[in-house]
């Protein structure tokens, strides 16, 4: 049976990575406002028979130093490591600039890219590498921009190095003329899903237009909703889209299988879904005080755990269920699929 139980950290958590299944680090502190709360790295140890956890190693920040707000151990949401050869390291940071460079060696290899520079209102929000190395995608608050990871020769004895070849864009499904659409996250799918880009599009009316009626992909009087949509990678094309809760969302993730998602909304609440059929396989309300600020699966993707500024982890272990739902609903869909195909046969014969 699938339970979860809450672990009292003491210090705002605001971004994780796991190490291994049981080990994870945190990024945590009081920012750089004079609060007293020390800005540190931590890794701990989370004991499931106990529901408790084990400080293993602590890294306290010098003053002046921010509070970490994104990682890479493995794969992480801003800072981003490629799976595959060539090792590509991307950095972005507040000013919307991102930058990819050559790992180890953090050579550019890439011309610095913004995010603003066609829209001054753009933030970005997310990278990450296809699983295959190929491609790499850049998402904003705007849209979602897939580039190439292929280089172009320069000049022998020449170190000149070129912008990424943009290879599609996304743009956030257009609504009316009272409601605001923007990406919060992307990221591609893996194993049976690796042609498909996950993004999660949050919706807020515009300012003054809260609790209007109007005609939207998003119905009911309160519009403020956060929609699933997974894209097709080939075409650019929606596959499916699903609105998975009444309010923003806030973090994503997805399982290193590709089978899983994870979700968390600013309504305090987390869930977990199939990443085919976009089908919701468990939802915990209340997961935490104040909303969460990330969401990651363990390696084994047999827990989910999620971190926030009020100071808590929220650890979710997933029984093997999960996975059986999981895997139900694809072979039932290939056993569809089957029926159909030969039905079909017969009928033409």
């Amino acid at each position: 049976m699938t339970h979860h139980y809450s672990i009292e950290f003491g210090t705002p958590i605001y971004c994780c990575a796991f190490i291994n299944p049981h080990r994870i680090i945190l990024g945590a502190g009081g920012g750089t406002t004079k609060s007293g709360i020390t800005n540190k790295l931590t890794i701990i140890q989370i004991n499931p028979d106990s529901k408790s956890s084990d400080v293993a190693s602590e890294f306290n920040l010098e003053k002046g130093e921010d509070v970490p707000m994104s990682m890479e151990f493995d794969r992480s949401r801003i800072t981003r490591l490629s799976d595959q050869a060539p090792k590509l390291l991307a950095v972005g940071g507040t000013n919307n600039q991102l930058d990819l460079l050559n790992y180890p060696s953090l050579r550019p290899a890439f011309n610095t890219l913004w995010c603003d520079q066609e829209d001054q209102k753009s933030q970005l929000l997310a990278v990450d590498f296809h699983p295959d190395g190929s491609q790499f995608l850049v998402g904003s608050s705007r849209n979602i921009k897939l580039f190439s990871t292929k280089r172009k020769l320069s000049k022998k004895g020449s170190k000149k190095i070129f912008p990424p070849d943009l290879i599609r864009q996304f743009e956030p499904p257009t609504t009316s003329s009272t409601q605001n659409t923007s990406f919060r996250n992307a990221m591609y799918g893996r194993g049976a899903n690796s042609k498909t880009v996950y993004t999660i599009v949050n919706h807020l009316p515009t300012k003054g237009n809260y609790g209007r009626k109007s005609k939207s992909i998003w119905p009911s009087s309160d519009q403020r909703k956060a929609v699933l949509i997974a894209w097709n990678l080939d075409n650019g094309q929606q596959r499916r889209s699903k609105m998975i809760s009444t309010k923003p969302v806030t973090s994503f993730d997805i399982s290193a299988s590709g089978k899983l998602l994870a979700f968390a909304s600013s309504d305090l609440s987390i869930g977990i879904l199939d990443a085919s059929s976009l089908r919701s396989l468990l939802s915990i309300l209340h997961a935490h005080e104040f909303p969460v600020t990330s969401i990651k699966f363990s390696p084994d993707e047999k827990r989910v755990v999620s971190c926030s500024a009020d100071m808590t982890i929220r650890v979710v272990e997933l029984d093997k269920s999960i996975h059986d739902r999981s895997s139900k609903h694809i072979l039932m869909l290939i056993s569809l699929i089957i029926l159909i195909l030969g039905f079909l046969m017969k009928f033409l014969n």
